[in-house]
């Protein structure tokens, strides 16, 4: 994103993060959300062969292989796991994986804090699981614990804090098409606070213009302090 950055006083859980081993599995109405392990990697491979799941992801389609996939699902666990926040999402009452996401990056290149992401299986949208894993999941990361630092950031994403310079944020993005992923983001409580271009990454569109929607969730404690 273009535009001023600026380095701020703000606050970040703790780095390295929990272990796999010390995360709990967060059960809601719905959904047991709990961190993938390696022996996920084919209902993680079949999620990813949907072209419709995968349609929003950086390579734009499905994995070309099982390898591809268990390049992907190794994002989930050591030592990456010690930068990242990613779970799975499954029916506790089949055991399906159904969906996956969380924080996939602690430093997002678009505006500086930590970006949040997701997708699901094609058969279960519309029916408010993301929102529902998303909620939960968002609440497990804002408990962590904290500590102050600085961080750089794109300047239009910074809310002035009463103990911080800056309100500690997460980022999500959106195609400007994907109206089903803003309407969920809407429903959590994210901020629309830019628009703004990128080049494509997707293989087939590789290097065009893409315009993208910048949300931020500030943490609950300062959501209405200025």
């Amino acid at each position: 994103m273009e535009g001023p950055w600026a380095f701020v006083g703000t606050t970040l859980p703790h780095i390295p993060l929990p272990p796999i081993s010390q995360r709990q599995p967060i059960r809601t109405e719905r959904l047991l959300i709990r961190p993938m392990r390696e022996d996920d990697l084919q209902a993680y491979h079949e999620l990813r062969l949907q072209p419709e799941a995968m349609a929003c992801s950086r390579q734009g389609r499905p994995d070309h292989d099982i390898e591809e996939t268990r390049s992907a699902l190794n994002k989930f666990l050591p030592p990456h796991s010690d930068e990242t926040f990613l779970y799975g999402v499954f029916l506790p009452s089949t055991g399906e994986l159904i969906g996956e996401g969380g924080i996939h990056t602690l430093e997002s290149s678009s505006c500086g804090w930590p970006e949040i992401g997701y997708r699901f299986r094609k058969e279960v949208w519309g029916q408010g699981y993301a929102t529902e894993f998303l909620r939960a999941l968002l609440k497990a990361w804002w408990d962590l614990p904290r500590n102050q630092t600085t961080l750089r950031v794109h300047s239009t994403s910074v809310q002035k804090g009463s103990s911080v310079d800056a309100v500690e944020q997460i980022h999500a993005n959106t195609d400007l098409p994907n109206i089903g992923s803003q309407k969920v983001l809407a429903k959590l409580g994210f901020i629309q606070f830019s628009k703004y271009m990128e080049p494509d990454t997707q293989e087939d569109k590789l290097g065009e213009p893409l315009e993208l929607i910048g949300y931020r969730l500030p943490f609950p404690e300062d959501s209405n302090r200025n």
